[in-house]
């Protein structure tokens, strides 16, 4: 019985009836295709008719006798055509294919086409289509494949679910070689935020971290191939271990949890309290967008520093100056979109999922990797994404079976990250897991906290890094001290003593010891007398002794009102406004060393090079003392000049003697925070050539400028091989010189490439 043709509504996809057959071989195949498919059925190619050719696939009969010699795969492919409304481009159909599991299938579907059970249909404005071409070249994928209403009818009741289960799934006796887990990078990330609370991460000048910084920051991490167990001193020329680190740091920036205050990476109180106590679905879905968004961590980079045998690695991966993944982003997404639709059940050969990573759309890959200039193919990134980044997130687990071939699957948060499974949390079930909580730890008298991490969710862990320090990590179980310091920057995140005893008793196997109570009561009590002071300046000296005497005489001439504040031996904190004092003290002192509380206001200004003038009215005698050591105060006006000024010329061996090491950065930092504006460029590289040395420039003669359209257009006209040929360089975000003798060849260029040179942008 014949079906009912569906009603096709504009730009809906349809099946081919026989009107519409009869008028894409009358107008829309060329005779050279005609003869083509009237040879394959066995027809007269010489007196062959449009309407003989569409008889052929509206004869059912015909059809049936075709089908008793087509694959299951092949009836596999025309019923995911019918499923789609009888038409599919056939690049579409052969990636469903891929994700499911049956491979390559290009010269299965080239087999229907010849048959004429998949009829690729011409472009909009494409006349005379040779069939015959577009099989040879394989180009008929990507053209909209369409069957006719027999065909349609012949395969209506087909399951769009058929095929085998994606890639085969092992059983049997499997060993895990997994490196990591959901768990331990939370809890690396908790630790590493943690420790950037309480001391910042400084960078160098290149934006990379400073390795003993890094090293500090670091101690305690767990590293992959070590779960459960924390390293006490990580060892940053290990190319692995660095990686790993800079994958934590990138991943921190990217969730916000650590963000870049000038130099340094600090954590931020307020992302990180969200983060850590919000529900798990929430957590792993941002850190599958973190993963998949992260800018300052590149698995190309990954890859080159593995394969770096050096002793010392370099730090480049991560430098907060230079965004290496962020040209990634579009691949990585490609690849989790992969996943997200590959039907990833149970264990899977890992070959076989990198080769279907590769295979669903390998153009696209090529071309982003080939614009990061790095040699790497598909595989090898693809390989990269799954091992690294999926692996040390723990959404991807690793094993090996008993014949020695290498499996993947997916976690269940993993899954869950994808939407590949139901999220199992509801708000019953949420309340009962943090009831389950209670019991989880065990407070000593001495102040240390055992927990049991299997039983005690994250946000537990959470409040025990805000009131604690973890000294200690061992087979799924963690311990924490109380001490003063942790406490109080606990009360400083508002945390109360009564609060903190509450939620331990809570949690607590055991009753809280008096002892810990009696403490934490304490301890607020010293809290609530803390003092904060807006102004004032700090005083140092290396010699106790000498300080000691130094602020009792200035005490005394300041009449003993208690504005000298003893913070220790060798540090003082003074609240005053008397200068003539303190302009005595520095200048008497001269290894005083005086720190500002707050901004300074512009008071300096350059005249020319190496001659500065001082605001008298505006300068503090800080600056003016500092002058005084960094070159010579002038006894007359300089020509030109305003009366209402001091004037110093700055002596470059004296700012030498002053800043033994680092004399430009050090010069530049106390003269930019008190010039409008920073100190001017034509003055900083002045100092650059006296001080360290000149900066280089060349200059060309005899070259032409070209501006592009938009920097789109310029990022991609800048990849182009003829380009490098003649000596180009580019300029800014539009522009380019190159040899006024090449301009020729680069019209020649511009021709070949379709751009417009004649025109005005």
């Amino acid at each position: 019985m014949r079906i009912t043709r569906p009603e096709r509504h504009r730009g809906q996809p349809a099946p081919l009836d026989l009107r519409e057959i009869e008028a894409l071989f009358e107008r829309g195949y060329d005779t050279a295709s005609k003869r083509f498919l009237a040879e394959t059925w066995g027809l007269d190619p010489d007196h062959v008719t449009a309407g003989q050719l569409g008889e052929i696939l509206a004869d059912r009969e015909y059809l049936e006798g075709l089908l008793d010699s087509v694959t299951s795969l092949q009836q596999i492919a025309l019923g995911h055509v019918v499923a789609s409304g009888g038409r599919l481009r056939g690049e579409s159909l052969r990636r469903e294919l891929l994700l499911r599991g049956f491979g390559e299938t290009a010269d299965s579907l080239r087999k229907l086409v010849e048959r004429g059970l998949l009829v690729p249909l011409p472009s909009p404005g494409e006349s005379e289509f040779d069939i015959e071409k577009l099989l040879d070249h394989e180009n008929f994928l990507q053209h909209e494949l369409a069957v006719g209403e027999a065909v349609f009818e012949r395969f209506s009741g087909f399951s769009d679910d058929a095929g085998p289960e994606a890639l085969g799934t092992f059983s049997g006796t499997i060993r895990e070689t997994a490196t990591s887990s959901i768990e331990s990078l939370e809890l690396n990330l908790l630790h590493l935020t943690s420790a950037l609370s309480r001391e910042a991460l400084r960078l160098n000048k290149s934006g990379t971290p400073n390795r003993r910084s890094l090293a500090r920051a670091a101690a305690g991490i767990i590293l992959p191939g070590q779960l459960g167990l924390a390293t006490d001193q990580p060892d940053l020329n290990d190319p692995l271990q660095l990686d790993y680190l800079t994958f934590l740091l990138a991943l921190s920036v990217e969730l916000g949890l650590v963000e870049l205050d000038e130099d340094h990476l600090v954590a931020v109180a307020a992302t990180t309290e969200k983060y850590f106590t919000s529900d798990e679905l929430r957590r792993d879905r941002q850190l599958l967008l973190a993963i998949q968004n992260v800018k300052y961590w590149s698995e190309i980079k990954s890859l080159a520093l593995a394969k770096n045998r050096a002793r010392q690695p370099s730090g480049e991966q991560f430098s907060q100056f230079d965004a290496t993944g962020e040209p990634l982003i579009g691949a990585r997404g490609y690849v989790f979109s992969v996943l997200k639709r590959a039907r990833l059940e149970g264990w899977t050969p890992l070959d076989a999922l990198v080769d279907l990573c590769a295979s669903l759309d390998r153009s696209y890959l090529t071309r982003v990797l080939a614009r990061s200039n790095e040699e790497i193919g598909p595989e090898d990134y693809i390989q990269t994404v799954l091992r690294r980044a999926l692996v040390w997130m723990g959404f991807l687990q690793l094993g090996e079976s008993d014949d020695q071939i290498e499996l993947a699957r997916f976690h269940p948060r993993g899954r869950q990250a994808l939407g590949l499974a139901n999220p199992p949390g509801t708000a019953g079930e949420s309340e009962a897991s943090k009831d389950s909580a209670a019991g989880c730890m065990i407070v000593q008298p001495n102040f240390e906290i055992m927990v049991f991490l299997d039983a005690a969710p994250l946000d537990v862990i959470y409040f025990l890094y805000r009131v604690g320090v973890r000294i200690g990590l061992s087979d799924r179980m963690a311990t924490f001290r109380l001490t003063a310091e942790s406490v109080q920057r606990g009360f400083s995140q508002g945390e109360s003593a009564k609060a903190v005893h509450d939620r331990l008793a809570s949690l607590s196997h055991t009753p809280v010891p008096d002892s810990v109570t009696f403490q934490l009561d304490d301890w607020e009590r010293v809290h609530r007398q803390l003092q904060f002071f807006a102004s004032g300046l700090i005083l140092r000296h290396r010699d106790p002794d000498r300080l000691e005497l130094v602020t009792d005489q200035f005490e005394h001439d300041l009449g003993g009102d208690g504005q000298v504040i003893r913070i220790g031996p060798t540090t003082v904190f003074v609240m005053t406004e008397r200068e003539d004092l303190l302009a005595r003290l520095i200048e008497r002192e001269n290894a005083m060393i005086v720190d500002y509380l707050g901004m300074l206001p512009p008071c300096i200004s350059f005249v020319e090079a190496l001659l500065v003038q001082v605001d008298a009215t505006a300068c503090d005698f800080i600056t003016i003392s500092e002058l005084m050591r960094l070159g010579k105060e002038l006894e007359d006006v300089p020509a030109g000049c305003s009366r209402a000024g001091r004037y110093f010329t700055l002596d470059i061996a004296k700012i030498r003697q002053r800043w033994p090491v680092d004399s430009l950065d050090a010069a530049l930092a106390f003269l930019d925070q008190r010039v409008e504006g920073g100190v001017p460029a034509a003055q900083a590289l002045k100092l650059q050539s006296l001080l360290e040395q000149p900066a280089r420039a060349k200059i060309i003669s005899e070259v032409s400028v070209i501006v592009l359209e938009s920097k789109a257009v310029a990022d991609r006209f800048a990849t182009v091989p003829q380009c490098a040929e003649l000596g180009m360089e580019r300029l800014g975000d539009r522009s380019f010189s190159v040899p006024t003798q090449g301009l020729e060849q680069l019209k020649d260029v511009f021709k070949e490439v379709g751009i417009d040179f004649d025109g005005d942008i």
